[in-house]
């Protein structure tokens, strides 16, 4: 897989689950009913398309304040470490800036993983409540509706892992014309250490085999998730710098 076309998706993939606006300069994402999401509320911005940047931050501030939601900003995934060198200007303009180093992942090796053969896991088609609990045990609540809007999504792929009849983790995701993404892997906090995460993962790879996905990418949230993904086949292929702005409230 080309790696170029998942720093694309990185910067699109939104649209499956929020609304949004195209710009000249890039998307602006956007849910008054989800505001505590920042993948559903933020303004991609694009390097190369903006020629004066203090237009274009104003127009965003007015776009979002308008909703009374907060400003996020997110750079381009292709203009790595770009907000690094403007954080003087973002700074200037109201914001905290910050960048976050994503390791991306690529599947080069051999699916390692041994399931846990408690563990049942199978294919979701069709939102339940027990899907709801694990993100409010793992307590990230905001995920739910970019849960049930991907599920919407016609080219969506979603399993959940069961112990003992109760659902203790999902992994969900999507195929783009360019890309498949992992988008979200999550275990209930009262449920983890049992392989659950693993066994999803293996699932995954195993769908993909059968379903011919040969361009899939993914980059990993933490450290548990980097040994799964690693012993599930996926090796690092490229560390960058994404840049993130949050409009200050304390000025």
């Amino acid at each position: 897989m080309n790696l170029q076309n998942g720093y694309i998706e990185e910067d699109v993939f939104p649209k499956i689950f929020t609304h949004y606006e195209e710009r000249p300069y890039g998307i602006l994402f956007y849910n008054e009913a989800n505001r505590d999401s920042y993948d559903s509320n933020h303004a991609v911005i694009y390097r190369d398309k903006i020629d004066d940047l203090k237009t274009v931050i104003d127009e965003i501030k007015d776009f979002y304040g308008s909703r009374n939601l907060r400003t996020i900003l997110y750079q381009a995934m292709t203009d790595n470490g770009w907000f690094e060198e403007i954080s003087g200007e973002l700074a200037g303009f109201g914001f905290k800036s910050w960048t976050e180093l994503q390791e991306y992942m690529l599947p080069t090796g051999v699916d390692r993983i041994v399931p846990n053969p408690e563990l049942e896991v199978t294919k979701i088609e069709k939102w339940n409540e027990d899907l709801e609990n694990v993100f409010i045990e793992a307590e990230e609540p905001w995920e739910i509706e970019v849960a049930k809007a991907t599920l919407n999504y016609p080219r969506n792929w979603m399993f959940a892992a069961k112990e003992n009849g109760k659902t203790i983790g999902i992994i969900y995701g999507h195929v783009s014309d360019i890309a498949c993404r992992v988008d979200y892997l999550l275990v209930s906090k009262k449920h983890r250490g049992v392989g659950a995460g693993r066994a999803l993962f293996h699932t995954y790879n195993e769908w993909c085999k059968q379903s011919g996905i040969d361009k899939a990418y993914l980059w990993p949230d933490g450290e548990t998730a980097r040994r799964i993904y690693m012993e599930g086949g996926y090796e690092p292929v490229e560390i960058i710098k994404a840049g993130r702005a949050v409009l200050r409230t304390d000025l």
